[in-house]
């Protein structure tokens, strides 16, 4: 049902031996940083690990080996019957993008229980790949999402998504599609490239009315009479999870103090030296925060929380999200401030990028002639156009290969035709 959506795309045949583990444990952690040394945050060993420790769901990693047992490659899977986890809040193939396609009359019941592929936080899936084998990539990424496919049969699975594809690993995986009309535009994730030597010279590359802003926005958080730290997230574990809570239940998501503070231990537990916490205090109690993790060249935003009542007038939002950040960005000489999904229009108006992400859903078999029917309908354009309406100087679906399915494919999108 599934491995048929899947095809060995062209050049040499990876020669490797499959096998499955149920926790990273079981694997040398040296072995997990080798293949994943060029990956993100999200692909690491120590991230996965806490993911394993503060999750519901079971998990399991497909790792694939050469003849002499070396490994090649590796890619954590979730399967998900429905049960609660609101960290799957976006990571699950029907709420995260076949819905939108279907429409309003879908129900989500006919794609349970799903097996999850790829990291399931941080809207960011790439393919973990020895980098010994760059010129054999495609070939491994065709083996990671045949063996996907056949686990989820095994599992009896009724759908499989790839979620969160970077634009990267989007091209990559496209040559291995039966069935390409299954890849959605998810949206962009957002990132800031640190091009400057100072905060100033940041300030200097905005518009006019922009610098404008962000003077004021800066200035208003420090008259605001909040006082400012940078923390390891052990040293301020308990002062958090009330925080986020707030955070996530304004913007809909379901996870409760208990649920946030046990996500943030496991993360103290393994990534405690790659954390850094904004807290922002007024008269000695905590009323917001933001929290990223260095990792290699780039500073990623993971969490933030906000006493909406005593941060009121204080612009704390805008200063922890974007300014106090990039100061510790060019503090710390990364190269890259990643933003995650969502509020772009904050974050482009503040000198954010957009790279697209792509999910893969692929379908229960009784959807999957409404969903080529609607397929048709909508064209190669699709979502691109909208967001390119949205967002003009920050996508051109028309030019820029990574926003439409053709691209991917390596059309040229130029040639596209309206739809």
């Amino acid at each position: 049902m599934f491995r048929e959506l899947f095809r060995a795309p062209h050049g040499e045949p990876a020669d490797l031996a499959a096998e499955w583990i149920t926790s990273l444990t079981a694997l040398d952690r040296g072995e997990w940083d080798q293949i994943s040394q060029q990956c993100g945050l999200y692909l690491s060993y120590p991230f996965l690990l806490a993911i394993e420790e503060s999750e519901a769901t079971p998990c399991s990693y497909l790792l694939l080996r050469d003849a002499e047992g070396a490994l090649v490659a590796g890619l954590p899977t979730y399967w998900w019957d429905g049960s609660p986890d609101p960290g799957l809040d976006h990571y699950e193939p029907f709420g995260s993008g076949a819905r939108w396609v279907l429409g309003r009359r879908a129900r989500r019941q006919p794609w349970l229980p799903t097996l999850l592929v790829g990291s399931r936080a941080g809207y960011s899936t790439e393919f973990a790949i020895h980098p010994d084998w760059s010129e054999r990539r495609g070939s491994v990424v065709g083996r990671l999402l045949a063996g996907a496919a056949a686990r989820a049969e095994t599992e009896s699975s009724a759908s499989l998504g790839v979620m969160w594809l970077t634009s990267a690993a989007a091209r990559e995986a496209y040559p291995c599609l039966r069935r390409p009309e299954y890849l959605i535009l998810a949206g962009p994730s957002c990132a800031i490239e640190i091009e400057w030597d100072s905060f100033d010279q940041y300030l200097a590359g905005l518009s006019h009315s922009r610098r404008r802003s962000a003077l004021k926005e800066r200035k208003r958080f420090h008259q605001s009479g909040l006082g400012i730290e940078v923390r390891d997230l052990r040293s301020c574990l308990d002062e958090l999870p009330r925080l986020a809570t707030r955070l996530q239940a304004k913007y809909g998501h379901a996870a409760t103090e208990d649920e946030i503070a046990a996500q943030l231990e496991a993360q103290a537990r393994h990534l405690n030296s790659e954390s850094r916490v904004l807290l922002c205090r007024r008269q000695g109690r905590p009323v917001a925060f933001s929290l990223f993790y260095r990792w290699g060249d780039r500073l990623y935003g993971r969490l933030a929380g906000f006493d909406y009542s005593a941060t009121a007038g204080t612009d704390v939002y805008f200063n922890l999200a974007f300014y106090l950040p990039l100061q510790l960005a060019l503090d710390e000489n990364v190269k890259q401030l990643k933003l995650g999904m969502a509020s772009w229009k904050a974050k482009a108006m503040r000198g954010a990028s957009f790279d697209p992400s792509w999910t893969l859903a692929c379908p229960p078999g009784s959807v999957r002639g409404a969903w080529a029917r609607v397929a048709r309908r909508l064209g190669e354009g699709g979502d691109a156009e909208w967001w390119a309406g949205q967002f003009p100087d920050h996508v051109n679906w028309r030019e820029d290969w990574r926003w439409t399915r053709a691209g991917l494919a390596g059309n040229d999108p130029a040639t596209i035709g309206p739809h």
